[in-house]
Order: C-alpha cells, then structure tokens, then sequence
C-alpha cells in the first residue's frame, strides 16, 4: 500500500490483509480488487475499462459471479460460471479469488464511501491524456514509461522503486491507485461507469480513475 499524508509524506506499507487497509484511517482508499458482484453476466465497469484500453484490454479481469465467491477450487468455478454464463474462467481470474473473496466479505456499502474500486492501467491512461500505454509493464520499457508517469505528480516514486524492487510492479501499481485517491479527494475522478448499479450487497459496481 501506498499512502500519502496531508503534508504530502509518501509511505510504501507491506501489508499481510485487506483488513489492515479499512484499519488505516485513510480518507480515500483505492484497491485494485473488484468490488460489487454480479449473479450472471459482465460488470458494466469491465467493459467500459476494456473499451478505454483498446488493445491493453487484456489487462482486465472479468469480475467473477457472486455465487463463484463460494467456490472451493478452480473447477468448481469455472463450472459455476459455465453453467450460469456459458463461458469459462482464467485461471488468472481464479487466482484473485482471495482477495476478492476478503474485500467482498469485508466491505459494506457504508464503508464503500471511503473505499473504492481502482485499476492501475485505466490509471494510467487516465495520466497520459486518455491514451492506454501499449507496452507491457511486465517489461523493462513499460516500467520506465509508468515511472516517468508517476514522477510527474510524486518525487518518491524511483526511490521507492528501487528501495522495493523485489515487488517494484505492485509499488508501481499502488502509486497509480494513490494518484487516483487523491483525485477522488479533489473531486476531478471518473468513474467507469459513471452511474453504476448496485449488487446484490447494495455495492456500486465502478472503477474509478
């Protein structure tokens, strides 16, 4: 996690659960778990992310169902998902399933007014003038262009970086979400969608840049 003080002091924090996040105090937490379920179908807010990065859409996960929150192993989902939507799941999706689990379980619609749904490459796009960045951040190219990004509004990014380079891809991302708590706090944030339905729980179902 990355937080920001109202002096502007910047801390990188490794955190074990999402339950030490909603103890933090912050005013403004994003997370780049999804948040709000559907019973069937896809989330309006994955599929305006994925028309926003064009052909990065891969980056987006299609949020599982409710009832895969259940689920105690990858085939036990992907059946699930099969036999409410007809399509299957990645395996990528699947390995999320924990922390969206722990943020579903956690999270109320009360809590969600300080707690929103983030992810970092609508982040970015959202920094480099609406355009998505192509290169892949998984390379050396990508980590650079996403540094450069950050650097623009937070000094600390390099040395941050570099002072956690073993998991320098996910401080990377974590400042992404910190740039969009803040605009959230200044009030110039979008939404995806901008007028989104809620779940079953009453969350709202946006991702937010």
């Amino acid at each position: 996690m990355v937080s920001q003080t109202d002096d502007g002091q910047v801390t990188v924090s490794l955190l074990s659960g999402f339950s030490q996040v909603m103890d933090c105090n912050c005013a403004i937490v994003v997370v780049d778990v999804p948040i709000g379920l559907l019973d069937r179908g896809t989330r309006s807010a994955d599929r305006e992310a994925r028309r926003l990065l064009r052909r990065r859409s891969c980056c987006v996960f299609t949020a599982p169902l409710r009832a895969m929150v259940g689920c105690s192993d990858y085939s036990e989902a992907q059946q699930c998902r099969l036999r409410v939507d007809g399509k299957g799941l990645t395996k990528q999706s699947w390995a999320i399933m924990p922390k969206i689990r722990e943020v579903d379980r956690l999270l109320t619609p009360e809590t969600q007014s300080c707690i929103r749904e983030g992810h970092p490459e609508v982040s970015f796009a959202q920094m480099n003038n609406g355009q998505p960045l192509t290169v892949s951040k998984h390379t050396l190219e990508g980590e650079h262009a996403r540094i450069a990004l950050l650097a623009t509004h937070f000094s600390s990014v390099p040395f941050h970086v570099q002072e956690h380079r073993r998991v320098a891809e996910d401080v990377i991302d974590a400042y992404a979400m910190l740039w969009t708590a803040r605009r959230i706090c200044d009030g110039c944030a979008v939404a995806l969608p901008e007028q989104s339905p809620k779940d079953s729980r009453g969350l709202l179902m946006q991702i937010w840049a």
